[in-house]
């Protein structure tokens, strides 16, 4: 007899991994760790082991639990489920899991293909089959640098360069690699393939990402990785993501769309209505979440100039200012927001950058773009479902759930309830004091 759904998402809650090759501490250097059985409720979560959670470190990934939570505060079993904000896909694999329909949009091409691959349907037996193939290619396939002449000047080593990201060990090893993806016909097992390679980019070069960006490592030029640390990190994340697929095989198959595409556009398109409509935006703390994943994008191919990056950062939300791009209030009025934009204006001098208050109102206008269409698409008893998080420029609060709160109802969202759920630190410049609060909040018709 078949497993029912429930039994999948609580394997997947429970299903931790006890030591992880890829750990790395606040300063970039290379660990082992043990892992925290704890399933946390929203995006402050040490769950980062779970099967799928694992293939891939997203900054922000909030857990299993918050996706059934927010099923189970519906009362019903939803048949259908948005999530306008893919992330790392927890939405669309806990909802496969549960054998839910799910559409789920993401911007970034490469966690699009993450989500892709998480919710693909992929044959054990047919992973062992191309890795066996993938390592016997590998052997015959000579490398070819010249294929990174389109990188940014600091990614890979080079006479006269002071500082880069990989070696040209690995970056000779890594075009070996790219070249025998690209010869594997199944597109879904090329997609996992360019994964679990994705997965360790970061691992087997001289920086490492945290919540101010990309850094470089404590003497990384004394302890650059080799060619045999990106075979072996490779070999790791392979067993631990083909583990999960095998561990997962028989889970149920529900449909699952993954829209690779700007969320305030890509809503419009669809028609089918949603039960649940479950997300986490970009906060809008000024901070580009595209450089997080600027290495992956490069290396796989995913953007290939300074255009295609721009384009890329044009197509998030209005949450930072790296990029100049034309900034709007929102059509509905929010006395909070009115407020708030107002109080920046005054204290313009003490910004770190003048464009702030107009992004922080065009943010809002993005948002008000987005709960429109998720007011279109909810049907009469769903509910939209939100972790949204608050921001501070010079003394300045932006309560940010409270402002949608008042766009919401503007809209036409009759009920909105708002629920503290913890709180978050301020950056270094307003002294990293834990200030600043993360919220749920709840709209329904």
């Amino acid at each position: 007899m078949r497993n029912s759904p429930e039994r999948y998402l609580l394997a997947l809650q429970e299903h931790f991994s006890s030591v992880h090759p890829l750990a790395e501490d606040s300063a970039g250097n290379r660990r082992r760790s043990s892992t925290s059985k704890a399933v946390p409720f929203t995006t402050n979560q040490s769950g980062k082991e779970t099967a799928f959670q694992r293939w891939f470190h997203f900054k922000e990934a909030f857990s299993p639990a918050f996706v059934s939570t927010a099923i189970e505060a519906l009362g019903f079993t939803p048949k259908h489920i948005i999530d306008p904000f893919g992330g790392s896909g927890t939405s669309a694999i806990s909802s496969q899991l549960l054998g839910i329909d799910i559409t789920t949009v993401e911007v970034n091409p490469f966690l699009a293909d993450v989500i892709q691959a998480k919710v693909s349907i992929l044959s054990a037996e047919k992973l062992r089959r191309a890795a066996a193939e993938f390592q016997a290619r590998l052997i015959q396939t000579r490398s070819n640098i010249k294929r990174f002449s389109h990188l940014p000047e600091t990614f890979i080593e080079a006479a006269g360069k002071e500082r880069w990201i990989f070696p040209r060990s690995i970056a000779k090893r890594l075009s070996q690699y790219l070249t025998c993806i690209e010869g594997i016909e199944c597109p879904d097992t090329q997609r996992f393939f360019r994964v679990v390679l994705g997965a360790i980019l970061i691992d087997c070069s001289n920086v490492y990402v945290n919540g101010k960006g990309r850094r470089y490592r404590g003497a990384w030029e004394q302890n650059e990785p080799t060619a045999e640390d990106l075979d072996e990190l490779f070999g790791s994340q392979f067993n631990v993501a083909f583990a999960d697929v095998l561990n997962f095989e028989e889970r149920p198959r529900s449909a699952t769309n993954v829209i690779n595409g700007d969320s305030r556009f890509a809503l419009e398109t669809l028609q089918r209505e949603a039960d649940l409509i479950v997300f986490s935006p970009p906060y809008p703390n000024s901070f580009d979440y595209t450089d997080i994943y600027n290495v992956e994008l490069w290396i796989l191919g995913y953007i290939g100039s300074s255009h295609d990056n721009r384009q890329l950062r044009t197509n998030t939300l209005s949450s930072h200012v790296q990029i100049k791009r034309k900034f709007d209030m929102p059509i509905n009025a929010s006395l909070t927001l009115s407020s708030t934009v107002a109080s920046l204006v005054t204290q313009k001098n003490d910004l770190w950058d003048e464009n702030i208050p107009a992004m922080v109102g065009a943010y809002f206008r993005d948002m008000e773009t987005i709960l429109k269409q998720c007011h279109r698409l909810l049907t009469a008893q769903g509910k939209v479902i939100m972790v949204v998080g608050d921001s501070r420029y010079a003394t300045v609060k932006i309560d940010v759930a409270a402002i949608l709160s008042e766009l919401a109802q503007a809209i036409g969202f009759t009920n909105v309830q708002i629920r503290e759920v913890r709180q978050m630190r301020s950056s270094a410049q307003q002294g990293g004091r834990l200030q600043l609060a993360e919220s749920i909040v709840e709209l329904s018709l």
